[in-house]
């Protein structure tokens, strides 16, 4: 059964008791490749808590992925985690879940990395 405690994952705080809008745009300013996550989504046997979709980022050069998570802890919020991944974390991210792009209307689909469907529109 999955846990629901991120601090398993590791990893570091870069925003604390944040709103979704600000989490997304962190992710869509320092991620090329970002995906819509449901509440619920499971990754790495830990079940991510939060209020609302949102997005969660791939900085694939740097081998980090951007998760963010609503802690049940009193006055803690959302949080966004940036934690180490390997190909495995990164492809599983990909194939699981939607392109936020596709989302925004832009052409591309889940199998279309980012960075291919930003040179396209360019």
């Amino acid at each position: 059964m999955p846990s629901c405690c991120v601090n398993s994952l590791g990893g570091k705080v870069l925003l604390m008791d944040a709103t979704p809008k600000e989490v997304n745009d962190y992710i869509k300013r320092h991620c090329r490749e970002y995906y819509e996550i449901l509440p619920g989504f499971i990754f790495k046997d830990i079940r991510v808590l939060l209020k609302e979709p949102m997005l969660v980022g791939l900085q694939v050069k740097r081998g980090k992925i951007l998760l963010p998570f609503t802690k049940r802890c009193p006055n803690l919020g959302t949080i966004l985690y940036e934690i180490a991944a390997d190909e495995d974390d990164l492809n599983y991210i990909r194939s699981t879940l939607k392109s936020a792009l596709d989302e925004e209307g832009l052409p591309g689909s889940t199998s279309t990395p980012t960075t291919e469907v930003r040179e396209r529109i360019r």
